[in-house]
């Protein structure tokens, strides 16, 4: 799993400040991650290392404000660009997520959606975050997937995930 993240390279870029991430009731603890704090800048690298369950996929789920129903931010701050992320409304957060800031899951069969083409999901991030036509978001696709290398990238596009390989999804 990582974090990526674009802007200018001499600020903070993204600031965790005193995180804490609540799990439901009747957990074995009582927070999934508490007291995190870090400082990412433009075109830093960060590495969160932890043991299973140590909370790191929960930090990184309450960045981009996707953690489950049943666990909350508790307290802290997560600014983004000067915005803490924690407080924004949902449509304004869905305007950053995918546009400014994304996340990359550890296993990608649990990411993509089973009964969506490839073609279809990559296209649904440029149908969210640009005015693009739909003509321009197929050439869009196809290019990203040229541009990682896919062989047949064209039969890619019409692919559910479970019909290409685990190192192309």
């Amino acid at each position: 799993m990582g974090l990526s993240v674009s802007g200018e390279r001499d600020a903070t870029l993204l600031q965790l400040d005193d995180l804490a991430v609540s799990l439901p009731p009747g957990a074995d603890r009582a927070f999934a991650a508490e007291c995190v704090s870090l400082n990412v800048k433009p075109g830093e690298v960060v590495c969160v290392v932890g043991e299973s369950g140590s909370g790191k996929s929960m930090t990184a789920s309450a960045v981009m404000r996707l953690l489950p129903p049943s666990t909350s931010i508790a307290r802290g701050r997560i600014l983004f660009e000067g915005q803490d992320l924690a407080s924004l409304p949902e449509n304004a957060m869905r305007r950053i997520r995918g546009a400014r800031i994304g996340m990359i899951f550890q296993d990608p069969m649990t990411t993509l959606n089973p009964i969506k083409r490839i073609g279809r999901q990559i296209a649904e991030m440029f149908e969210l975050h640009t005015d693009l036509g739909r003509e321009q978001i197929g050439a869009r696709v196809l290019a990203l997937l040229e541009s990682v290398h896919i062989r047949d990238p064209e039969r890619v596009m019409r692919s559910y995930p479970h019909q290409i390989s685990g190192g192309q999804r």
